[in-house]
């Protein structure tokens, strides 16, 4: 009997023994699918963020070259700007001259219709014409 109690517990043993790898089996196998699922999930969050850096880096160079563009521009109109400066501060000088030049001729013929109007003045009270 003892030599059967002895094969009853070691059946017992065996059997529990095999229940617990069935059981450590399933976990691992859990164990391994709840890993692949977070492989997967984050090689799915590695690729959205490697095509948000992307789409990004993108902005980014399009932002670049609308700067580049926007400074070429502001270079050409500064250049502009400066001609367009320059030559209406030549206009105003010459309108300047022009306008010294015709004050200095309306004065000479003031003083010549002056020297005139003398003279007429003068043949007039001369020739006795009533004014």
């Amino acid at each position: 009997m003892a030599n059967s109690n002895s094969g009853d517990r070691l059946a017992q043993i065996e059997a529990l023994l095999q229940q617990s790898v069935i059981a450590s089996d399933q976990r691992m196998t859990r164990l391994e699918q709840a890993m692949e699922r977070d492989r997967q999930e984050s090689n799915e969050r590695m690729t959205r963020f490697e095509s948000g850096l992307e789409r990004i880096e993108a902005g980014l160079e399009e932002t670049r070259q609308l700067v580049h563009s926007n400074n070429r521009f502001l270079e050409s109109f500064s250049q502009d700007l400066r001609k367009y400066t320059e030559s209406t501060n030549n206009l105003a000088t010459r309108i300047d001259g022009v306008i010294a030049t015709s004050n200095q001729d309306r004065q000479q013929a003031n003083s010549r219709l002056a020297v005139i109007e003398r003279m007429v003045r003068a043949i007039v009270t001369h020739l006795g014409v009533p004014q």
